[in-house]
């Protein structure tokens, strides 16, 4: 099975049938679908819609490896309208056989000094539980990214066995447990089998210490240890897609010429496979 897949974040604008096909021509077996009528797949689709987007995946063998929502738990009031939002995703997900829904939890911030409201521990886990029991009679996982305050293997696993489902799972996206100072090998470890999925990317720290993200730069380029963690995650058993996420709609310093996907995928594939070849996968 062909296990490199792409986020169509930057891919806004073409259809899903323009998606897949760019999708052939890279070398990719898989597709992390963002929700959203401007990236090809919503959960407003009609039934007929649905049916011909799920026969373009059978056409093409390529994979929904999951729906990318937008939805972003904090254990608040908020939560009732973003939970609505889920269950429209996991009926998508359904209807076009992704692996799982991705959500968020926390507060997206910019700079380490930025004051958030405190999160309701014992409601959010109670909203992500409901959620989880939402889903399971259509047999779709709901994946929690690393990030924000559950950045790391060491924030998730407390909060994974306080769910306690088995359809709640991880996607393990490598940059942001290192922006937080833990450690590949203690996070592969911390998440053991509930590693769901990857997002790959790769980036050096910004000068400002506060500032809570890292700089992204391409594939290799920068202090993200690619083949490292890769062969940690082989060796441990995970068998699930490497997705390249690749922000150019969130990160300044990905819209420069050169950084276009058009130029950015391919090589990303290739250098995924010559990884993945050494290790005799």
């Amino acid at each position: 099975m062909n296990r490199l897949a792409f986020s169509t974040l930057p891919c806004e604008g073409l259809t899903l049938d323009q998606m897949l096909e760019l999708a052939v021509r890279w070398g990719f077996g898989g597709m992390e679908l963002r929700e959203g009528a401007p990236w090809g797949v919503s959960t407003d689709m009609t039934a007929e819609a649905r049916k011909s987007a799920f026969r373009s995946f059978e056409r093409t063998g390529v994979r929904a490896t999951d729906i990318a929502s937008g939805v972003c738990l904090t254990g608040l009031d908020s939560d009732e309208a973003q939970l609505e939002n889920l269950r429209r995703s996991v009926r998508l997900a359904h209807d076009l056989q992704a692996g799982g829904v991705r959500v968020f939890l926390g507060y997206f911030t910019e700079r380490r000094d930025q004051v958030m409201p405190a999160i309701p521990y014992e409601t959010l886990v109670a909203h992500i539980a409901a959620a989880c029991d939402d889903a399971a009679p259509l047999g779709v996982p709901i994946w929690i990214e690393t990030h924000n305050e559950f950045a790391t293997g060491r924030s998730l696993r407390k909060l994974l066995d306080d769910v306690g489902r088995d359809n709640c799972a991880v996607i393990y996206d490598i940059i942001h447990p290192l922006e937080e100072g833990e450690q590949p090998e203690e996070t592969v470890a911390l998440l053991g089998a509930q590693r769901a999925h990857v997002h790959m990317k790769d980036g050096v720290p910004f000068e400002d210490p506060m500032r809570s993200s890292w700089k992204y730069t391409r594939i290799g380029e920068g202090r993200v240890p690619i083949a490292s963690i890769v062969e940690t995650l082989e060796r441990t058993g995970y068998s699930g897609s490497y997705s390249l996420e690749w922000e150019t709609k969130w990160r300044p310093e990905l819209q420069a010429p050169g950084m276009e996907p058009e130029t950015i995928f391919p090589a990303y594939a290739a250098k995924m496979r010559d990884i993945l070849d050494q290790l005799g996968k």
